[in-house]
């Protein structure tokens, strides 16, 4: 049984008991935690892919008689140049690249293979004109079936 005559409770721990020294009463509660600075910067968004690449680089492979290569590269450096300016929010410039570099290469091969008809005609040309028989021209005839 606690005393009923004489008793006090005790005395407060030291620095809640209010001001003791010459700077004040200490401070108060925390204020309540607020918002914070933000949730970051948000969920990354993929690049999306530029349909000109796309088309630049299937152009390139099908090369639809020569026709494909150099749409490829209208297609290639027209795209190339869109995801560059972009910032980020296209890909597929390495299907530009791709594009490009296939229309250059079927670019080189109509030059090689004009190359190779016109010094192909040339050469027939010589032919015939050394064929003083007639046996060139009775050659080319049976060939193509007359």
């Amino acid at each position: 049984m606690p005393p009923t005559q004489g008793w006090a409770p005790p005395p407060p721990p030291a620095g809640l008991a209010g001001p003791t020294t010459a700077y004040g009463p200490p401070p108060g509660p925390a204020p309540a935690p607020g918002y914070g600075y933000g949730y970051g910067y948000g969920p990354a968004v993929a690049p999306v892919t530029n349909g000109l690449a796309i088309a630049a680089l299937v152009c390139g492979i099908l090369w639809l008689y020569w026709v494909g290569s150099i749409l490829a590269l209208v297609f290639g450096y027209v795209s190339k140049s869109q995801i560059d300016k972009s910032g980020g929010t296209q890909g597929g410039r390495g299907m530009a690249i791709a594009g490009i570099v296939l229309g250059w290469v079927g670019v080189a091969a109509l030059i090689f293979v004009f190359i190779v008809f016109v010094l192909f005609i040339n050469e027939l040309e010589q032919l015939e004109d050394f064929d003083d028989n007639g046996q060139f021209g009775a050659l080319i005839g049976r060939l193509v079936g007359r």
